[in-house]
């Protein structure tokens, strides 16, 4: 497997992040999140959820226990209507199988090498540290050699050009398609 991560905050702070992290010799752990809201106060919430995440999925709990625990920790850590979107997701790396769970975030895309491209929506979760109570489900995708898993935030769908337009998630997906076989970087 190969990782390519890159992270341009529009500020000098933010609340995006991703992180991954081996478990043990065959499964890959790697999140991306979304904290809702800007500047000190998302960081700050970031930095925490961050943390804690890849504490939980170093004890090797499963994506749901993940979010599920999270979910419960954050939701009275932060200013009222402070949440984070998540996708963690668990690579095993002798076979290829990938364990997930959504809370809220932007479904990732996954490419074939003929750049044929599907969204990975289900099974979707609500996002985390928003309603202690909720519940999250781990889905499960067998990835074949050659596949590319495209995960982003909101950030890059709504970044803006110079006249004020959205790049959009109608020009990721042609760029996406484009780019099915090559190398992420």
């Amino acid at each position: 497997f190969k990782i390519y991560a890159e992270m341009t905050p529009a500020r000098t702070v933010g609340g995006d992040f991703y992180d991954f992290f081996l478990i043990d010799p065959k499964r890959l752990g790697f999140v991306i999140g979304d904290v809702s809201g800007k500047g000190i106060p998302a960081a700050l919430f970031m930095a925490v959820s961050r943390t804690l995440l890849q504490a939980v999925g170093l004890e090797g709990r499963s994506p749901e226990e993940c979010l599920r625990y999270a979910n419960q920790v954050l939701g009275g850590q932060g200013e009222p209507g402070v949440y984070v979107t998540v996708f963690y997701g668990i690579l095993h790396t002798d076979t290829g199988e990938l364990e997930f769970c959504l809370g809220g975030h932007n479904p990732p895309y996954l490419i074939s090498p003929a750049g044929e491209l599907k969204a990975i929506h289900e099974p979707g979760g609500v996002v985390v540290g928003l309603l202690p109570e909720s519940e999250y489900e781990t889905g499960r995708l067998q990835l074949t050699p050659g596949d590319s898993l495209f995960l982003f935030t909101d950030g890059v769908t709504e970044a803006m050009d110079t006249q004020q337009h959205f790049f959009t998630e109608r020009r990721l997906k042609e760029l996406l398609r484009a780019s099915g076989g090559r190398t992420p970087w």
